[in-house]
Parts: C-alpha cells; structure tokens; sequence
C-alpha cells in the first residue's frame, strides 16, 4: 500500500455596484482607445493600454498591442520583455500553441541583447529555462538578474527550486533562506524548505512547515505533508491531529482520509479504519488502493465476502494491481481449505 504529502438589499446594492464599476472599467479602456486612435504610432499610449490589459491579466489582448509595438519598435527592450512574458503566460494555460514557447524565448532574448541591464528580462529568461527543464541554463540567468537586483525573493526562490531539481540541496537551501531574508511572509519558501529536510527526514521539517502554517493555517499543502512527515515517523496522535485539522479545510480530501485509515490499521483499529478507507472511496470512485485497504481490514475482522467484494473492485479499477490480485487469490485459497 502507499501513503498518500438583509440579502435582498445587499443583491441589489452588489448589483448596482457591479454596474458602476463595468461603466468605469469600459470608460477608462475607450478613453485609452481613443488617445491610440489620435496617435496610432505613440508606443507610450500604446503599453498605457498594454498595463489596463496585464492588470486584468488579458495575455491575449496585451500581446495584440505588444505586436503593434514592435512593428514600430522592434529594438524596444520592454516590449520585447512584455511580449515574452505574455507569450509565456499564454503557452500555460494553451496547449494549442505550442510555438509560443520558442516566440518567448526570442523575444526575451531579443530584450536581454537590446539592453543587458533588464533584470526583469534575465528573470523571466530563468523562469522560461526551468520550463524547459535547462536548470543550470536557468541558474545562471538568475544570478545574472540578482546581480542586477538583489531583492526578488521569487528569483530566490526559482534559483532555489532550480539546484533543487539538479540535486544541490544545500545551494537549494542557501536559495530558500535567501527568499525569506527579503520577504519574510513568502509561504511558498518555507514549504519548500521544509520539504527538503523532509526528505532527509530531519526534523528541521516540522519547523518550517508550522512556519508556513503561522502564515497560513488552512495551507492545506503544509498541513497534508506535516502530517505525512509525523505519520512516518510513528507520530501517530499528531498525525491525526493534523489530517483532521486539514479535512476542516478540504471535507473530501481522499489521500487524507486514506491516510488515516492507514494509521488506524497500524494501531490494529481495523474497524475504524474501514470506516476512513469508505470515506477516501466516497470523496474518490477510482481510489483502488483504498478498496483493498478496506478489503485487508474486513479480511481481519472475519467479513471475507465483504473482503472479496473490495479486492475485486480494485482489480477492476486497476486490473495491473498486484496487491489485490495476490490478496483475492490467497482469500479464496485460505477459503477452500474450509469449504
């Protein structure tokens, strides 16, 4: 098995509000069109309406202005940092344009040859290099940007997940602990962090996850992997403490639910465990693994046609799973002896 890390008024006034500020936001993006359409060459109003779309996260509508841009200006280095960065966004969320990918990184290279003091542009060139997993590619550009500012503890932060996934803990660390000495509130550090001690198994783990959660407390990933990080250590009843405290958060958390089910098997409780491993199936239909652990439990209680029934039902969500298939086969094997 595996472990799982005064309504009525207040309509009306919300709608009259809403309605108030559609105006204002339609009003302020014509006023910006319209200055473009006195000065349609003007790069300055130009990105004016390039900012009102970024705020708004509007990639699209950004980039169709960036384009414009850069057809009067193709040596503008912003432009070509902001045409990258919206390229890159895009491609996230857009499978279809697969070629936005290689877009950005001309365009971020263009920024960086125009003008080699961009920190912003070397950041993002990072950011665009851990996509394409080249981590030492992406290291280098990020302490080319930090040499240039210091202060972005995201740059930190990425740098830290780069030599992460080259296997440099200790840089990884350094990079973390970095994060943090700008930006102390940065939740993001901390998990990590916390999730390369626990992967030494060092209690270090533990100190930051509750660092994290003294930011946060419903951080349901914070919660899941601290909890985890007790559980495989026999730290049973904190465990159990801190699954429960995320299921406040997240109800239908299965692994959650599995997870508990399995430390109840360990504490020889099979028969509340059966009732965690119902709740892990209920929040997932396809969660084989909790139909067998079910199928282990009420084998142990003596309710073998019960036992049968969640054995076959994991084999029939998974026909590969070696564990229940072996189970099914020795339960009706143990049974013929007494038949």
């Amino acid at each position: 098995m595996r472990l799982i890390l005064l309504l009525s008024l207040c309509i009306i006034f919300s709608c009259q509000t809403n309605n108030q500020d559609s105006k204002t936001v339609k009003s302020e993006l014509v006023l910006l069109s319209e200055k473009i359409n006195q000065n349609p060459n003007d790069i300055n109003l130009i990105l004016n309406r390039v900012d009102y779309n970024l705020n708004l996260k509007k990639y699209e509508s950004a980039l169709f202005d960036l384009n414009q841009c850069l057809s009067i200006d193709s040596l503008n280095s912003r432009c070509n940092y902001l045409a990258a960065f919206c390229y890159f966004e895009i491609s996230k969320y857009d499978q279809t344009k697969s070629e936005y990918g290689k877009l950005a990184l001309d365009c971020i290279k263009n920024s960086i040859e125009i003008d080699s003091d961009n920190f912003l542009a070397f950041s993002l060139y990072g950011e665009i290099n851990i996509a394409y997993g080249r981590y030492k590619q992406a290291i280098d550009c990020f302490n080319k940007s930090l040499s240039k500012e210091y202060n972005q503890y995201k740059i930190h932060h990425l740098m830290g997940y780069a030599f992460k996934k080259l296997g440099q803990h200790n840089e990884a660390i350094n990079c973390f602990q970095n994060s943090l000495n700008v930006n102390p509130e940065y939740i993001e550090s901390y998990i990590e962090l916390a999730l390369v001690y626990q992967s030494k198994n060092d209690t270090l783990a533990e100190t930051y996850y509750l660092n994290a959660l003294k930011i946060d407390s419903s951080n349901e990933i914070s919660l899941y992997n601290l909890a985890l990080y007790y559980q495989n250590n026999f730290l049973y009843n904190k465990a159990l403490e801190t699954y429960n405290s995320l299921l406040d958060f997240d109800a239908f958390n299965a692994n959650t639910h599995y997870n508990i089910g399995f430390i109840h098997m360990e504490l020889d409780l099979h028969d509340i465990a059966v009732n965690n491993f119902a709740d892990a199936i209920y929040s997932n239909p396809s969660f084989f693994e909790s139909y067998y652990a079910r199928g282990i439990c009420f084998e142990t209680l003596g309710n073998i046609a019960q036992a049968a029934v969640d054995y076959k039902r994991a084999i029939e969500i998974n026909p590969e799973y070696n564990f229940a298939i072996d189970a099914l086969e020795n339960l009706n094997k143990n049974n013929l002896k007494y038949n």
